[in-house]
């Protein structure tokens, strides 16, 4: 329904209620009235005719109010619809229609979810997003994931109306302090105590993930005299420093401030006090680093917010607004991701992985992608005095998981030597994630506070990509600058520039021509006897067949870039053409085609290599 029907509505209500007025009230004791009244108070009949009639108005004007306020809720209901009413109008008057909207269809119910409570009403991929889903799911049956809640996609939705609408702001802000005294009481800290401090992760969260292209937030509600009070404890002296040197960096980021220039700061201080690794920092060291980094934002004219609970709430809406991003942007124009989706935001307990050398973070795989054999066999990279976006995001020098794993990698101290029941937990942890809850294999982002086991948590979880690990080529460019010009089914590679060829004679004459360039095969479809070609060819390109044809099948074992059933394009093998939605390519023209999503594009456009790209899976 629309505004103004429920304005409507409450126009017929307060209509309704003065029909019954007059009908059950007015008009029942009208004619009565005016014979009573006279007999009571005029017996002499002394009062003239128009007297007579003041008379009777003003004890009937009387005698109606006494009875109408003496009728059940009769006047009470009155007045509630008019102050609906009058609040209607208002809203009507000072508010824009598209605000209104929003306004109307929020539901606070639907904004806020606990990791340890089940919601059945966004309980799902699509409110919670896929990080948050799985982490309640798996803090509801018993594993370690630290306490926390959710701001749904509904607050990502309703985000206008929320933040500017004064009643529904101060909601939420009421709804986050509730929830956020429920983490206090789990982690038996609180939320701005210099002495007791509970710092927070905020994290987005999507339905469809998008690994590296949203912000986040790390040691949020630490200022100036917090990390003081906290580094005065021992376990705290260095970490202390450390945290709040990487709040500060997300937050000048956050406002627009490059990684080099905190990267800079980092440079100059290993040089003057000669270390070549962060973690061989003093605790001194470490104070000044984080005070240069203060002092980097500032003189950018940014300004740190010391007060925690604006601080949450203001990391909470650069989550929200990274959506919009470029890069995330660009992240869902090339994977073809509705916007519409948005973004959770989650909201948990800081785990200290740099608290001291035997506390850490690191990303296992359940299965070994380099086996062929299946079930639980630990493999991934972990590292010492860290936080948990340091191994994501690929800023250190990682070291092995496994025994296993070190013959491969310099013969590196591996977690299962030196923290052998941090890695017996994790084991653990593998085998009742995938054969007692029915997982599939995983990719598990875990810290750890120390070698006991009962200080290590899981922070994230995610179906295991077997390809994970291995490079994938992504265009830099934004979509609206390139020439689409054609769409199939991409059944192999990521994003490849080459020159287009139709045969055996173009690819020979192209690779003389165009030694460092691809070559991409274009065939109206493909037969046993083209496989010499898709051998000679970096990618290929057909019009007909699925994800089941001799195309698919060989591209996928040959690991070529590839791309099949791309209806739009005719192929003329004798004029040696093709014709994609008008455009038409010769040997030799420049093409670009995405074996990630299936698109087909004119020209050639900047790629750049990622480690991971996100997967259509709820």
């Amino acid at each position: 329904m629309s505004f103004d029907q429920y304005i409507n509505i409450f126009q017929f209500l307060a209509e309704d209620v003065k029909r019954t007025i007059i009908k059950y009230f007015l008009k029942s004791y009208e004619i009565p009235l005016r014979i009573v009244i006279p007999q009571l108070f005029d017996k002499d009949n002394k009062l003239s005719p128009d007297e007579e009639v003041n008379l009777v108005n003003k004890m009937s004007e009387t005698f109606y109010r006494d009875v109408i306020a003496e009728a059940f809720l009769m006047q009470p209901l009155d007045n509630f619809i008019a102050r609906i009413l009058n609040s209607l109008r208002a809203m009507a008057d000072n508010i824009k229609p598209e605000m209104i909207k929003e306004v109307m269809s929020y539901n606070s119910d639907l904004v806020i979810a606990r990791l340890g409570q089940p919601n059945p009403q966004v309980d799902n991929q699509v409110f919670l997003g896929s990080k948050a889903y799985h982490l309640k799911n798996l803090r509801m049956a018993g594993f370690p994931i630290p306490p926390g809640f959710v701001l749904t996609t509904e607050v990502f939705r309703k985000h206008k109306a929320i933040f500017e609408h004064p009643e529904l702001r101060d909601e939420i802000y009421q709804l986050i302090r509730e929830h956020l005294s429920k983490v206090e009481n789990a982690a038996k800290k609180e939320f701005g105590n210099p002495y007791n401090p509970l710092l927070l992760s905020v994290r987005s969260g999507t339905a469809i993930s998008m690994p590296g292209a949203m912000d986040t937030f790390l040691n949020v509600g630490m200022n100036d005299e917090i990390t003081e009070s906290l580094s005065r404890k021992s376990e705290f002296a260095w970490s202390a420093w450390d945290s709040y040197r990487r709040l500060l960096q997300s937050w000048g980021m956050a406002f627009g401030l490059s990684r080099d220039e905190f990267d800079n700061v980092m440079e100059s201080y290993k040089i003057k006090f000669k270390v070549d690794h962060k973690t061989d920092f003093s605790s001194k060291a470490m104070r000044e680093i984080a005070k240069a980094y203060k002092k980097t934002i500032k003189d950018n004219n940014i300004d740190f917010e010391e007060d925690v609970f604006k601080q949450l709430i203001i990391c909470t809406n650069f989550v929200l607004e990274s959506w919009s991003s470029e890069r995330a942007k660009v992240y869902r124009q090339h994977l073809e991701i509705a916007d519409e989706w948005g973004t959770a935001v989650v909201v948990q307990q800081m785990i200290f992985g740099n608290m001291h050398h035997k506390s850490g973070t690191g990303v296992i795989f359940t299965q070994d992608p380099t086996k062929e054999e299946r079930g639980v066999s630990l493999y991934g990279d972990y590292t010492f005095r860290s936080q948990g976006e340091d191994i994501v995001a690929g800023l250190v020098k990682p070291k092995p998981v496994s025994k296993t794993q070190v013959s491969s990698t310099g013969g590196m101290d591996s977690l299962q030597e030196l923290c052998p029941k941090i890695y017996t937990r994790l084991q653990e942890m593998a085998i009742q994630l995938t054969e007692d809850l029915g997982y599939s294999p995983q990719e598990i982002e875990f810290t750890f506070e120390s070698e006991n086991p009962e200080d290590l948590y899981i922070l994230q979880i995610r179906d295991q990509d077997m390809a994970s690990r291995q490079s994938i080529n992504v265009f830099k460019t934004t979509l609206d600058t390139m020439k689409l010009v054609g769409r199939g089914i991409g059944v192999g590679g990521g994003a490849m520039n080459g020159r287009v060829a139709f045969d055996e004679k173009d690819i020979t004459r192209l690779r003389e021509t165009f030694p460092d360039e691809k070559i991409i095969l274009v065939r109206p479809d493909t037969v046993p006897d083209d496989i010499g070609m898709i051998f000679e060819t970096d990618g290929l390109l057909t019009g007909k067949g699925g994800a089941t044809s001799h195309a698919a099948v060989t591209a996928v074992r040959l690991g070529k870039t590839s791309v099949v059933n791309c209806t739009s394009l005719q192929v003329d093998e004798y004029e040696k053409h093709c014709k994609l939605n008008g455009v038409i390519f010769e040997a030799g023209d420049s093409i670009s085609i995405d074996g990630n999503i299936g698109n087909v594009y004119q020209g050639n456009y900047p790629i750049e290599s990622r480690q991971e790209y996100a997967e259509f899976k709820f």
